[in-house]
């Protein structure tokens, strides 16, 4: 399943993007804000800690998540790319959104703990 045109506009326009990360017994963790951006068509969300957040390391082992942004919320898989062509097109629009934290959220040690959120059919 794909964002629609409307749900990566307001993906572009809403600074407020929460994450639940199953445990293990599939209980939703309390939300934690991060931050989002679509490139290409698709979702990203990067935190500010890079890896070491508590919500990355749980998305790595659960590929999936809750999110909220907006009025949209939804479950999505979770996926981590590596592509440089990828990371380039992501720091752009970060640097389109967030131009006040750009120097933090474009840094390799953020940059590495970028994930796409794919919307769950």
């Amino acid at each position: 399943m794909n964002w629609t045109t409307e749900e990566l506009n307001i993906i572009d326009h809403e600074d407020a993007l929460f994450i639940s990360i199953p445990d293990d017994q599939g209980v939703m963790h309390k939300p934690t804000y991060i931050w989002g951006v679509s490139a290409n068509g698709d979702f990203y969300a990067r935190g500010a800690h890079g890896i070491a957040s508590k919500w990355y390391k749980a998305a790595l082992e659960t590929q999936k998540a809750h999110i909220t942004i907006g009025n949209i919320e939804k479950d999505v898989w979770l996926t981590f790319p590596k592509d440089s062509q990828v990371r380039r097109a992501i720091d752009q629009a970060y640097k389109n959104k967030y131009d006040s934290y750009l120097e933090l959220m474009t840094s390799d040690e953020v940059a590495e703990a970028t994930i796409k959120l794919t919307p769950v059919q």
